[in-house]
């Protein structure tokens, strides 16, 4: 056996292994669910405040808060920060805030999302505070099911789960495999373990108080979510996933716009870990140093490399002995993949046509994460800067017959989106220290 077939073996060893341990701990996990739930469903919800940061989202930003606004929950207050927009973003919120006094509409020159989000914590009126962005859609019963976790005082932050809502083309496809692996799989694991490293900004819960005693989010890192998530995990206090609360989120539509969203994923996550690479393995940092960085480290990072170089020593091998040679750990490869996207898919309950798409995603988008991620260390020992990238809208294409789609108004959409909108009184807007409506 020659050196590139052991080293073909090792790879796969590792790849089934960190499957198969992933599979377990997700499939634990709802267990874990379900005690939750039987724990919270008695006591009372907690309020909760909705902050949205909103930069030149005309497009989508009437659907975002359809969805939010229908929520049942007894307590609801929702803060819409334009950041500076060029377009109708603020009319549009405005528009809302006139027919519904639950909705603050503040504005402030263009300071980026994380200036955003902290200006409108300032306002929050409820211990839970939600973040959902602008080109989301939350389903019927998101926030109460990330609101319940609150009645825990151990709780500080709560993920949801966020599903791609995107035109039917292959690369949204290849996404949505993606983000279901990666939420009904990487994320129930991580939650059993106490290894949640990100609460995503389409559906992220945090304690309010906690929230402002950290100082909100940083402005230091490209991931402001994961850079608070590290926070509250520093501070002592858990980070969950509630795969019952979904957000549907506008995915990239073109190679070219995934590619600046990955990099600055992976930039931001490298900024991150560098930020605290102090805490590596410090049992004073707790959760984030035992169980967080090195999960990110080793799983996300390393391993997440692996399947492509897998890909790349498979065919060397194949050009160079033959097919036999390496038949049986690329089965093996194979056959995991797919039984790691049909779990992946059962869980978080979508169509099993997903399946179908299981070898494309595995031969083009493993290589192109991949990429990213050589791009991304090169950019770093370049000393290249990455930065934020407004990626263009289409809207979301949603399912009105899935049982878990977004409830969207007709009535309000259509009002929200006419033109041109009339000014509201001052008295309607809660002007801001640093921008008078």
């Amino acid at each position: 056996m020659s050196a590139a077939q052991i080293t073909l073996y090792v790879i796969v060893a590792l790849l089934v292994t960190k499957a198969v341990l992933t599979i377990v701990l997700a499939l634990y996990h709802l267990r874990v669910q379900r005690q939750r739930q039987a724990r919270s469903a008695a006591a009372p919800l907690p309020g909760v405040t909705v902050l949205i940061a909103a930069y030149n989202e005309e497009v989508g930003i009437a659907d975002t808060l359809s969805s939010v606004l229908s929520q049942d929950v007894p307590q609801l207050q929702v803060i819409v920060v334009d950041d500076g927009s060029h377009d109708r973003t603020a009319e549009i919120a405005r528009q809302f805030a006139h027919q519904d006094p639950r909705v603050l509409v503040l504005q402030q020159p263009n300071a980026g999302k994380a200036a955003a989000l902290n200006h409108a914590i300032r306002y929050a009126q409820h211990p839970v505070s939600v973040s959902v962005d602008a080109d989301s859609a939350l389903a019927p019963g998101t926030l109460a099911r990330l609101a319940a976790h609150f009645n825990d005082p151990r709780v500080g932050a709560v993920a949801g789960d966020v599903k791609v809502a995107g035109p039917a083309t292959l690369l949204t496809q290849l996404q949505g495999i993606e983000y279901s692996v990666g939420q009904h799989l990487d994320k129930r694991a991580q939650d059993v373990l106490g290894a949640v490293s990100v609460v995503p900004g389409a559906a992220g819960a945090y304690r309010t108080e906690l929230m402002q005693n950290l100082g909100g989010y940083s402005s230091d890192t490209l991931t402001e979510d994961m850079d608070l998530t590290f926070s509250i995990a520093a501070a002592g206090f858990q980070v969950r996933f509630e795969p019952d609360a979904i957000s549907y989120t506008e995915p990239p539509t073109s190679v070219r716009n995934l590619w600046k969203q990955r990099m600055r994923w992976m930039y931001g996550t490298f900024q991150c870990m560098g930020k605290y690479r102090h805490a590596v393995l410090n049992p004073r940092a707790g959760r984030l140093g035992l169980l967080i960085l090195p999960y990110t480290l080793v799983y996300g990072l390393t391993l997440g490399g692996a399947g492509p170089l897998f890909d790349l020593i498979a065919l060397s091998v194949l050009l160079s002995h033959s097919v036999t040679d390496v038949l049986v750990p690329v089965l093996l490869n194979f056959a995991t993949d797919f039984a790691a996207v049909a779990l992946a898919l059962g869980l978080g309950r979508r169509s099993w046509h997903g399946l179908a798409y299981t070898p494309t995603q595995r031969l083009l988008l493993r290589p192109f994460v991949f990429a990213v991620i050589a791009m991304t260390c090169v950019s770093l020992l370049r000393r290249r800067n990455v930065t934020w990238n407004k990626l263009p809208r289409v809207g979301l294409h949603l399912n009105p017959a899935a049982p878990d789609a977004p409830t969207v108004p007709a009535v309000i959409t259509a009002a929200a989106t006419a033109a041109p909108l009339p000014e509201l009184a001052p008295a309607a807007l809660a002007p801001t220290p640093e921008y008078a409506a």
